[in-house]
């Protein structure tokens, strides 16, 4: 199993989804959870063994003034999972964070958190800054959701058309699918390739 299926199936465990929820707010060490939870900390400390092993959280022994030392458990990897499923296509595609960027916004913030003004004036200028980024990310979705569908419905007229292709005509199909092998995003190529071999067992 890749790795997309194992997270998929890890993720598949509603317990496992509340712990995962539960360490979004702060760390937690096991008998919180299993109070939270309502689950015994023997089954809360297989469901952290698997999201350990899967990667997406990681346990740190943290000493205190009396007492035991207690292991916390917080989330350890950040990523974004889509699912795209269509009358033709069912694929998955994670996105992880990549080391960011320090652009001029970066750079903005940097210098907010470092300022020496009041702290009213400098709470409303990061407040001002926050809700411009907010802004912009919410413009960056909106067409990123507008470019998705455009994409969709490309990628539904090209299965369609092509499966009818290869079904009518073999050689017009392989005159067309030389033009496109040498230019088309391997994404939809690869869906192509697909109905190329359902059809013609190549």
């Amino acid at each position: 199993m890749n790795e997309m299926g194992k997270i998929l199936d890890v993720l598949g465990n509603e317990t496992r989804r509340r712990i995962l929820f539960m360490l979004t707010r702060r760390p937690y060490f096991v008998s919180e959870l299993s109070q939270e939870l309502g689950v015994g900390q023997k089954a809360v400390l297989e469901h952290l063994r698997i999201l350990e092993e899967a990667g997406l959280i990681e346990g740190r022994v943290e000493r205190i003034p009396r007492g035991r030392p207690r292991k916390y458990y917080e989330i350890r990897r950040g990523f974004r999972l889509e699912v795209l499923l269509t009358p033709h296509t069912f694929g998955t595609e994670i996105y992880e964070p990549k080391r960011i960027a320090k652009r001029e916004t970066y750079e903005h913030a940097k210098e907010l958190i470092k300022s020496q003004e009041p702290i009213e004036m400098k709470m409303r200028e990061i407040s001002e800054f926050l809700m411009e980024v907010e802004n912009r990310i919410q413009e960056h979705l909106r067409m990123k959701a507008e470019l998705e569908e455009v994409r969709l419905l490309i990628e539904s007229y090209l299965n369609n058309l092509m499966r009818r292709l290869a079904r009518e005509n073999e050689e017009e199909f392989e005159r067309v699918w030389r033009e496109i092998e040498r230019s088309f995003p391997e994404e939809i190529l690869r869906e192509l390739k697909r109905i190329r071999k359902e059809v013609y067992r190549v």
